[in-house]
């Protein structure tokens, strides 16, 4: 998280356009959020059910995390991870992906902007750079994307209520902290 916010404050004071660049694409990806709001209500809810049904000891906690590799890749996925109450000491943890509509469109779009600016600015930048840069600017969308879930997880949460009362949903990255969505730890 620490490094999230670290990349984030280098980009934004780096540069007032790559700030307004972020502002758009958050609003940018808000729309296709809400485009794509039922057909990622309904693929979350079945990630959500299947885990579940997977798990062989009860679930307590579902986590939700960028998945690094797939950033590096350019397919901006997110990993959800269902454990038992030992959390990441739970040796039979169960896990599926999702593919956020938009995200990866949002960001290409941005960093190709970005890129020509540089460019226009006579700003050379080294090919290696560049991919650095997207994985980088990627990341700052961040809390967008905690917001968003969490305001899934509140409705979802609404629908299956008692299925869901007794399990904790959180967003963080992978082994380091997390907030939990949707209300108070059970």
């Amino acid at each position: 998280m620490e490094q999230h916010k670290k990349v984030s404050q280098f980009y934004i004071s780096f540069d007032e356009e790559l700030h307004e660049l972020l502002v758009q694409g958050i609003e940018e990806l808000e729309m296709q959020w809400k485009t794509y709001n039922e057909e990622i209500e309904k693929d979350f809810t079945l990630i959500i059910k299947t885990l579940i049904c997977k798990k062989r000891t009860e679930v307590k906690h579902i986590i939700i995390s960028p998945l690094c590799a797939s950033f590096i890749t350019g397919e901006y996925e997110l990993l959800l991870v269902a454990y038992d109450e030992n959390i990441y000491l739970d040796m039979n943890e169960e896990y599926e992906s999702i593919k956020i509509p938009g995200l990866e469109k949002v960001v290409k779009g941005d960093i190709k902007r970005l890129v020509k600016e540089f460019e226009y600015k006579d700003i050379e930048i080294e090919e290696y750079k560049i991919a650095q840069l997207e994985f980088d600017y990627a990341f700052m969308y961040f809390d967008t994307l905690r917001k968003l879930f969490h305001e899934l997880v509140i409705k979802l949460k609404k629908k299956q209520g008692f299925e869901l009362r007794n399990m904790d949903i959180s967003f963080g990255w992978y082994m380091e902290r997390t907030q939990i969505l949707g209300g108070e730890r059970p």
